[in-house]
């Protein structure tokens, strides 16, 4: 990489921490930087931008640990800028909204090194934004004030709650869990109602966010029960009631990771806020060496999901030889993955189940072939022998617990308003897994109390035989399907 004639460091904010908050401007200079400094808590998204021969430096703090002093970071800053670099000194939120950016201007500026500041998004307003809490809202409260929770000891301005009781309007304070008791004291005692809204937002605009509400009265309790911890923020006022409307649904989406990246899209495209916590994972198996006779010899090859669809066309023989075959899907999706491979898929039923394809099967085929998983329903294979139908099997994955930590994080301290399982394994394995973490009661807690879909009449069995109440079937057996349906029941 060229070097600059001369140094410059960029102060840049990197809002709240979701990458497509970044500003164009901070994306741009981080793609550019030659020295990137960086605090804690920013995404690996985000820091993935920078060139492959940048200098990186973690600069990042904990309440009560630093790496660096902020002195010392004011000498990096100053050190690297001389050498003629492109600095870009990456805070979360903005920059001079309680990131120190003013103290790292003026070291630079002292020093005559030439400096910018990239405003970010600021978490102050933002995260209650995202949470559905606007800070402002027309015969609400027209007014906010931003604080930070946990002022720097020995300050001999330190803020007066009380008389911030009295201000009136919307309260954000960042950084408020460690002093949330003391603080909220205060505001009592300066007079604010025990019974005004009040909400801590925990990592907020991150996969891992949760919203923990309540009233300024009750508000530590909660915190309390939901074991909050640090970084979140806390805010007062009436506003926070209009959460109830305005915050998007958040839904745990336990199928495989493979389907992530759809999954993310159609729940955000249907107004849901998607955590994704894969409880399955597939694991693939190899193809029978006379797979291809196989094929040839029935009259039907039939797919039963559009991972079994992925694996078996990866074979470039296999896939070719399908091309003259007959191939039945068990829904849309799986007939998406085919034809978008240049496959034409001749039967596709009504109902997308298991029973739904063996009875669209049976009257037309004496020889068929399954593409599945090693864990496919038994239904299909006894409805179709049962009507006179050769039926041959080769598996093509099997499942098998996660193990993912987005999973162990739902189960420990996820608080999903909806639970979406798209098959009985994913149930099962949800429960095991938090039976293995001594979190089953606890989970049960939360299932009962947030409503829980099922993409089909299997899964829903499942989760009765599991102790589950399911409040959502589509009537096609879909995860869009599925998403639509607890749209319009609301």
């Amino acid at each position: 990489m060229k070097r600059s004639s001369r140094g410059k460091v960029y102060l840049v904010g990197a809002g709240p921490g979701d990458p497509d908050l970044v500003t164009l401007r901070a994306k741009r200079l981080i793609e550019e930087a030659e020295v990137l400094l960086f605090d804690r808590l920013l995404s690996s998204e985000i820091l993935g931008w920078a060139p492959g021969d940048a200098e990186t430096i973690d600069v990042g703090k904990l309440p009560g640990r630093h790496k660096l002093s902020q002195e010392e970071i004011n000498a990096l800053l100053v050190e690297k800028g001389r050498e003629g670099r492109r600095v870009v000194r990456l805070k979360g939120g903005d920059p001079f909204v309680f990131g120190r950016g003013g103290e790292e201007g003026l070291a630079l500026a002292a020093a005559g090194i030439p400096f910018e500041v990239v405003p970010g998004i600021t978490s102050a307003i933002s995260v209650p934004a995202g949470a559905g809490i606007p800070v402002t809202h027309r015969g609400v409260t027209t007014a906010f004030t931003v604080v930070t929770g946990h002022e720097e000891p020995g300050k001999d301005d330190n803020l007066d709650w009380e008389a911030l009781a009295k201000v009136g309007g919307t309260l954000v304070i960042l950084m408020g869990v460690a002093r949330l008791e003391e603080n909220t004291s205060a505001l009592l005692r300066g007079g604010r109602s025990p019974e005004t809204p009040a909400a801590l937002i925990e990592r907020g605009w991150s996969p891992e966010e949760r919203l923990v509400g309540g009233t300024l009265g009750d508000i530590v309790e909660r915190a309390k029960e939901a074991n909050v911890q640090s970084p979140a923020i806390l805010v007062v006022g009436d506003v926070v009631a209009l959460s109830e409307k305005l915050r998007p649904p958040t839904i745990a989406i336990l199928r495989p990771d493979n389907r992530g990246e759809e999954s993310e899209r159609i729940a955000r495209m249907l107004g849901f806020r998607p955590i994704l916590a894969p409880s399955i994972a597939f694991s693939e198996l190899p193809l029978p060496e006379d797979l291809p006779e196989r094929i040839e010899r029935s009259d039907c090859v039939v797919f039963t999901s559009a991972t079994g669809a992925e694996i078996a066309l990866r074979d470039g023989g296999v896939a070719e030889l399908l091309k003259s075959s007959v191939l039945a899907t068990i829904g849309p999706r799986t007939q998406e993955a085919l034809e978008e491979r240049g496959l034409f898929v001749s039967v596709v039923p009504e109902s997308y189940s298991s029973r739904g394809l063996a009875h669209s099967l049976a009257p037309k085929f004496k020889r068929v072939l399954l593409l599945r998983s090693a864990q496919g329903s038994p239904d299909l294979v006894r409805i179709l022998e049962e009507a006179g139908v050769e039926v041959d099997e080769v598996y093509l994955y099997d499942i098998a617990p996660s193990a993912d930590p987005r999973l162990d994080w739902l189960i420990l301290r996820g608080r999903p308003d909806i639970f979406a399982f798209t098959s009985g394994s994913t149930a099962k394995n949800l429960m095991k897994r938090a039976k293995d973490l001594g979190a089953q009661d606890d989970l049960r807690e939360r299932l009962a109390r947030a409503k829980v879909a099922a993409i089909g009449p299997p899964t829903e069995a499942e989760l009765a035989r599991l102790g589950v109440r399911v409040d959502y079937v589509p009537e096609k057996y879909t995860f869009e399907s599925m998403l639509e349906e607890i749209r319009r029941k609301g």
